[in-house]
């Protein structure tokens, strides 16, 4: 009843407006090692997507969610909100919120040991693992149906194969038919991704970001760039559920990383990448690697090119600017 009451008055308060909002305040959530984010997606650098939970969280109670909800839709009115400065909140018509299949973005981000240390990164504590147990949070999520049939769950981190809870929560999730994308180092080979894979269930990407080690090394700052592709070649079994990623910024941008990436693409069975920038270089002008050059965006246009001549599939990220993406698309 109380459910019920509150959701009407929700409704009522912004349902049908032309309010400041993102879709993804009703169909994302994103866990975190301690706090829980509404999204990932965040554009606003330096990156600070909305705080819904400032504690791990151990117990999903939908009132409480509701509430964090309301808050966020009263700031993103006032201008006082991290969502002010991402590209995504625009003003428009604000749907009516049913929270009944309404998740259709989780991330699962709540732990940060990783086998790589990519220059880019933000994450500090690479060694550490879990902060909280997810998966009995997810089950409480999934028994209220709030999760949509055609969600996708998006492993981060940290490195998704040395989570603790990465078998124990991937098993859970395919047992429901929830699909899963996985991002990668690619130094560690999971059969139990490649499995969901096969089947259609599960996607993996990884980020090489070069074509050459010298360039790997520079970016990853550790020496498996052969081990990384010798994986990617036994993914790439399931060739579809593959995605090969290069984010292109200061240090990765020249045409011979570029024309050996795709070789290196063509040689392992690769059919789908992804051209993407670093977020700090795209969306700061105090990025620390200097900022989206006309001859970082004719890089990509390159690779988009020689993607084209050897029949890989390919997509521009959304981290781009929206004239550098266009830009990239349309010629």
């Amino acid at each position: 009843m109380l459910k019920s009451f509150l959701l009407y008055i929700f409704n009522k308060r912004y349902a049908g407006k032309n309010l400041w909002f993102c879709n993804r305040i009703f169909e994302d959530i994103s866990f975190m090692p301690y706090p829980v984010n509404k999204c990932c997606h965040s554009t606003k650098m330096p990156y600070s997507p909305p705080v819904i939970y400032t504690e791990p969280i151990k117990k999903f109670d939908f009132i409480d969610y509701l509430t964090k909800l309301d808050d966020l839709m009263h700031y993103n009115q006032t201008g006082n909100s991290p969502c002010w400065g991402c590209k995504f909140l625009v003003k428009q018509l604000v749907p009516k919120y049913n929270p009944k299949e309404s998740l259709k973005f989780i991330t699962i981000n709540h732990f940060t040991k990783c086998n790589s240390n990519c220059i880019y990164c933000g994450i500090r504590h690479k060694t550490e693992d879990i902060k909280f147990r997810l998966l009995p949070v997810l089950k409480q999520i999934t028994n209220q149906k709030m999760i949509n049939n055609d969600v996708l769950f998006n492993w981060g981190g940290g490195e998704p194969t040395l989570c603790s809870e990465f078998e124990e929560i991937a098993q859970y999730l395919h047992s429901h038919n929830f699909r899963q994308a996985v991002n990668s180092s690619g130094i560690l080979f999971s059969q139990a991704i490649l499995d969901g894979m096969l089947d259609g269930s599960m996607s993996i990407q990884i980020s090489p970001d070069s074509g050459t080690s010298e360039t790997y090394f520079k970016i990853k700052r550790q020496n498996n760039f052969d081990k990384v592709w010798e994986n990617i070649k036994k993914y790439a079994q399931a060739p579809d559920m593959l995605f090969v990623k290069y984010i292109f910024f200061s240090l990765s941008a020249n045409e011979n990383d570029v024309r050996l990436f795709i070789n290196k693409c063509v040689e392992v069975g690769v059919k789908n990448i992804v051209i993407d920038c670093e977020s700090n270089s795209a969306n700061n002008p105090r990025s620390p690697f200097g900022n989206i050059t006309k001859e970082i965006i004719n890089l990509a246009l390159l690779m988009k090119h020689l993607a084209q001549e050897n029949n890989i599939k390919y997509e521009i990220s959304y981290q781009w600017r929206g004239e550098h993406k266009k830009f990239i698309e349309d010629n």
